[in-house]
């Protein structure tokens, strides 16, 4: 019979946890890593970087969406993207739970291993967290990074930058479409593009991670830079699976649905010959869509035509 963690208890599920990731190599960078009223770490001599991030049931997934072990990964994958977003990669992270006492204990444990493992094979450590009751699964994930090269922002886009974006975009957000319809299907992981961010860092004038919507995002990048974009649909790189399945409507569904956690970056005229050069090393599909142009921030998706399309929102909002 499964064990509940109202049958274990919140300090004897730490010190099952504890023991679990402590079976680990030992890293010299942790002094104190989970167990303490805090953890203790040796920071390197580049930049820090932080970000946090929280999924919770019934917001963000809905149960059976994806193995625990899986929501481990997502919960770190999402923040590992902000990181990489700003040409940063990330080194410690800490785990803040809420669970309900109902929760299976090995679904608690699956999920705590699999961002550790995600953690570990970025090159990060799990080094402290917390648990505490609620009425429904939140995850939240604190995130210390090291930028090994130039700190990128959302501000500094210019006039006559190109827009690249990498990866696909749509397919993240179809699957979520048809799981919330109740249809059976792969929730993707999102993907750690932290060697791309760090590549790109070095050539760009901005950059910002695409989790709420290609336009909308692209809207945060243009307010903080203080310029316009005209975005493309037909340059867009649309998930074939999202393709096939919406056709015609594809890009732009692609452009506003979210979920995707890829980068988009403005790059300056004189970057194209640098970029050549390490396109093959980014490790991902990148793609061409648009520019920056002066004005106000305002984002125009346009046709092959030059038309220009009008998406029935821009993006996910919590509150909208």
């Amino acid at each position: 019979m499964a064990r509940l963690l109202r049958d274990v208890g919140e300090h004897a599920w730490i010190a099952r946890i504890m023991r679990r990731l402590g079976a680990t190599r030992v890293d010299r960078r942790v002094l104190l890593g989970p167990g303490d009223d805090a953890a203790a770490i040796r920071p390197g001599r580049r930049p820090l970087l932080l970000t946090t991030d929280t999924l919770i049931e019934g917001v963000h997934f809905r149960a059976g969406w994806a193995p625990p072990a899986a929501l481990g990964r997502r919960a770190f994958a999402v923040n590992a993207s902000d990181l990489a977003a700003m040409g940063g990669a990330p080194t410690f992270a800490l785990l803040a739970l809420e669970a309900p006492a109902s929760l299976r204990v090995a679904d608690l444990d699956a999920l705590v291993l699999g961002f550790a493992r995600a953690a570990r094979q970025a090159g990060a450590r799990l080094v402290g967290g917390n648990l505490a009751a609620g009425p429904h699964l939140a995850i939240t994930a604190t995130l210390l990074g090291e930028a090994p090269g130039p700190v990128i922002g959302r501000a500094g886009a210019r006039p006559g930058d190109a827009l690249y974006v990498t990866g696909t975009l749509g397919g993240a957000g179809l699957a979520v479409r048809a799981l919330r319809a109740g249809r059976r299907t792969r929730w993707p992981v999102p993907p750690l593009r932290v060697r791309a961010g760090r590549l790109l860092a070095r050539l760009a004038h901005a950059m910002i991670d695409v989790s709420d919507g290609l336009v909308q995002d692209a809207g945060h990048l243009c307010r903080a830079s203080g310029a316009g974009a005209e975005i493309l649909a037909a340059r867009l790189p649309v998930a074939p699976a999202c393709r096939r399945a919406l056709g015609a409507a594809a890009a732009l569904f692609a452009a506003t649905v979210g979920e995707d956690y890829e980068l988009l970056v403005a790059l300056p005229p004189r970057a194209e010959r640098a970029l050549r050069r390490v396109r093959r090393r980014l490790g991902c599909r990148l793609t061409r869509i648009g520019r920056i142009v002066a004005g106000r921030p305002i984002i125009r998706l346009v046709d092959a035509a030059g038309r220009r399309l009008a998406p029935p929102r821009p993006g996910f909002d919590h509150f909208r």
